[in-house]
Order: structure tokens, then C-alpha cells, then sequence
């Protein structure tokens, strides 16, 4: 059924115990898609895993909803889920912004930050994440502070798409 919105995923990589979090990002995109891309006719719709183990069962499909996406999310504290599964769709993502004949526009990456945590592998990933060339990378503490960041960086997809598609529609 034909909807007239022009649609652009954005796939959500939240393993761990981030359920909050992750509600939080489909709450921030549901509020971006009302006051800012619907009456543009473009929708940001999110896909991703609801549960960590799902990634095992279902590696080739949820590979290709990466590859299909416009935009990742990556929420990360202290787990890349089973065997490092997300870590290899966060790698993947990277890949495929970096290929221009690829849909993905942009890769964001959330680091909860764990003021109590000692592990040094951890310590050392959560270094590497912020410190990451290339890659929108921002510390939270608390769900607000991810909600009013990402908020931001939605609403700046969004109007780029606008921008673009007014852009086209003149070019035409």
C-alpha cells in the first residue's frame, strides 16, 4: 500500500541492558517524524533488534537491514551482545557509509558512560569508541542527555533530507 512518504531506516544497535535507552530513541524519532519530516512527506523508520539473542538465529537478514539503512545508532556501556555480533554490525555500518553506493549517510555512536566499571578490555573499547576518526561519537549519563542529543542529530537528518528532496524537486 502506497503511503507517499519518502522512507529512510535508521537501524538501532542497542545490546545490553539499554532497554530505556533504546525506548528513548524510538520516542526521540517518533517526535522528529511528527513535527519535522511527516509534513515533508519523509519518514525515519527504525529497525534493529528487540532482543540480543535474535542477532544469532538471524545474522544474514538483520546484516541486510544494515545495508538498507540511511542511518546507525549505536548505544553502547559495556556489551557488544553474543560472540561481538554488534560490534561486527557497527563495523559493517562503517563500511557501508563508506561506500558511496550504499544508502548509509551517517553513523552516530552513544556511549553510556559507567563511572564503576574496572575492566580493562571495556575500559579500553569505550576509549576507542569516543576517540573513533570519522564517527559522531557522544557520552551520556542519563537518558535525557541521550534524548536531547539525539534529538539534534535526528532533526538535522531529517532537514538535510527536506533540503535534498526540495533540491531534486527543483532540479526536475
Amino acid at each position: 500500500m502506497a503511503h507517499g512518504f519518502d522512507d529512510y531506516r535508521v537501524f538501532l544497535s542497542a545490546p545490553g541492558d539499554l532497554d530505556p535507552d533504546r525506548a528513548a530513541v524510538h520516542d526521540i524519532l517518533a517526535r522528529v517524524n511528527e513535527a519535522v519530516a511527516m509534513p515533508a512527506n519523509i519518514l525515519l523508520v527504525t529497525v534493529g533488534l528487540r532482543e540480543n539473542g535474535q542477532i544469532d538465529g538471524n545474522r544474514a537478514i538483520v546484516s541486510d537491514n544494515v545495508r538498507w539503512s540511511s542511518y546507525f545508532i549505536q548505544l553502547f556501556q559495556d556489551d557488544w551482545g553474543p560472540r561481538d555480533l554488534f560490534r561486527k554490525l557497527f563495523l559493517l555500518a562503517l563500511e557501508c557509509r563508506d561506500n558511496p553506493e550504499m544508502p548509509m549517510r551517517d553513523v552516530v555512536v552513544c556511549v553510556k558512560n559507567a563511572p564503576h566499571e574496572s575492566n580493562p578490555e571495556i575500559l579500553a573499547f569505550r576509549k576507542e569508541l569516543l576517540e573513533m576518526q570519522g564517527v559522531r561519537a557522544f557520552a551520556y549519563d542519563t537518558v535525557e542527555e541521550l534524548r536531547a542529543h539525539l534529538e539534534r542529530v535526528s532533526t538535522e537528518w531529517a532537514q538535510s533530507l527536506i533540503a535534498a528532496s526540495a533540491g531534486a524537486g527543483a532540479a526536475s
